[in-house]
């Protein structure tokens, strides 16, 4: 009981939801006219889609079940064969780094891609791996990346750093220049989040498939939690949280779209 309280009731969405509810109720009762009129009764309307809100935002039961719906397009079941190249796109590294080694500076996503595009690269000896990511001032993500590669036993030359890249469609146009200079033998792995990969795999065949490259998606990092139960139903920040990441993939892949990118 003292954990659903701690990590539920207690948790500032939650609080916010709650509040929000009590303070509607209380309008409405103070605002109730003697003479019969429904001053309250616009109050109640607001409040109603204002708590619709909460919970479309910040509810589990309804958040997870998004992410997922997006997340399964390419799941992690997919089998890619064997190539000679694998690309991971950068997922954000705090812009305040100022060393390459300073690891703890990228982000979840970060870490969580180049740590399962490295596990590839250790079982593979051949591969050539190849980390996307532009300058954060005078850092750029894929240095960063490219450094903990190396500090995983992977050596520099099976890396290739494409530091000029900003967006993901950036990502696929650099990429595809400094594919020229190389022999892609078999399918180019695409390293990205689930939530991220409709997007990522769409943009790269769009570039790459014309140049005769095959891509093949490697989702990690997914952030879909199976099995939520109805009750879940209390806004919490970690559900908003996840919506955020969900609407600004839904918000980019409509503006590919219209823009012909994917």
């Amino acid at each position: 009981m003292t954990d659903l309280i701690k990590n539920w009731l207690l948790d500032p969405a939650a609080l916010v939801f709650f509040i929000s509810g009590f303070v509607i109720v209380l309008l409405v009762v103070l605002g109730r006219g003697r003479r019969g009129h429904v001053r309250w009764l616009p109050v109640l309307l607001l409040g109603f889609v204002w708590l619709t809100v909460c919970l479309v935002i910040g509810a589990p039961s309804v958040v997870n079940p998004l992410l997922t719906k997006l997340e399964d397009r390419y799941p992690a079941s997919i089998e890619c064969d064997a190539g000679s190249h694998l690309v991971m796109l950068g997922g954000g590294v705090d812009s305040r780094v100022t060393f390459a080694d300073e690891f703890e500076r990228m982000s979840q996503s970060t870490l969580a891609r180049a740590s399962a595009a490295a596990r590839i690269a250790q079982a593979e000896p051949s591969l050539v791996m190849i980390a996307s990511g532009g300058a954060l001032r005078t850092i750029s993500e894929a240095d960063v990346i490219g450094n903990y590669w190396n500090v995983l036993g992977i050596s520099n030359d099976r890396i290739l750093r494409e530091a000029n890249s900003s967006t993901t469609r950036d990502n696929a146009v650099e990429v595809a220049a400094l594919l020229e200079t190389q022999s892609v033998v078999g399918q180019l792995r695409l390293v990205t989040s689930a939530l991220h990969m409709p997007r990522a795999l769409n943009t790269f065949r769009k570039v790459l498939e014309p140049k005769g490259i095959d891509v093949c998606p490697v989702s990690v990092n997914r952030e879909a939690l199976p099995d939520i139960p109805l009750w879940a139903s209390v806004p919490q920040t970690t559900a908003v949280v996840k919506f955020n990441k969900w609407l600004h993939e839904i918000v980019a892949l409509a503006a590919y779209k219209a823009r012909g990118w994917i």
